[in-house]
């Protein structure tokens, strides 16, 4: 059976039904929350603006801080001529440990390897093995102290350098145990 249509409700009828006293209400409710809705759009734009340009901003006054002044030393590496001045030894097991191993490639060190020490810290490995590790960094791969080989004021030749006077290498000597003494409490 078909059910009966439903009276048509013109604009002056005096009596108005329930469903449509809840419809002001309910119109008012979605304009408010399409405003709210707004208003957090806006404001989450505004924010993303604000981080892009306070962002801009601080790479700006970097990259003009990075022209203006020097930078510090970087861990860049060393140039062939001065890894060659590093001291180097042979390895014995009669006059030392026996059971020292390479940090870099983790053999064991046998009788005849060749072997570097940094000036530094001390840290001993297979000249081939440090060799290759300061053309890319600067630093001790053990300790990760960087690594500074200072030239003589007086000779021009490098502190690790066997030819250079006794009185320079012992100034200079001076010079970094005064360096090694300022990092302690």
């Amino acid at each position: 059976m078909p059910s009966p249509p439903r009276p048509l409700r013109f604009l002056g009828d005096a009596h108005p039904s329930t469903s449509d006293t809840e419809t002001p209400d309910s119109d008012f409710v979605v304009v408010l929350a399409a405003l709210l809705c707004a208003l957090i759009c806006t404001l989450g734009l505004v924010s993303v603006a604000r981080c892009a340009w306070l962002r801009r901003l601080a790479a700006n006054q970097q990259r003009q801080h990075q022209q203006h002044s020097p930078s510090p030393a970087a861990n860049k590496g060393l140039k062939k001529k001065v890894i060659r001045v590093l001291p180097k030894h042979t390895f014995s097991s009669s006059t030392e440990n026996a059971s020292a191993e390479c940090p870099i490639c983790l053999a064991e060190f046998v009788d005849g390897d060749e072997l570097r020490a940094l000036p530094l810290c001390r840290h001993e490995f297979h000249a081939a093995c440090i060799d290759m590790w300061l053309q890319s960094r600067s630093s001790c791969p053990s300790c990760r102290r960087i690594l500074t080989v200072e030239r003589c004021e007086h000779c021009g030749q490098f502190a690790s350098d066997s030819s250079s006077s006794s009185s320079c290498s012992s100034a200079i000597k001076e010079r970094r145990e005064a360096d090694d003494n300022r990092f302690l409490p």
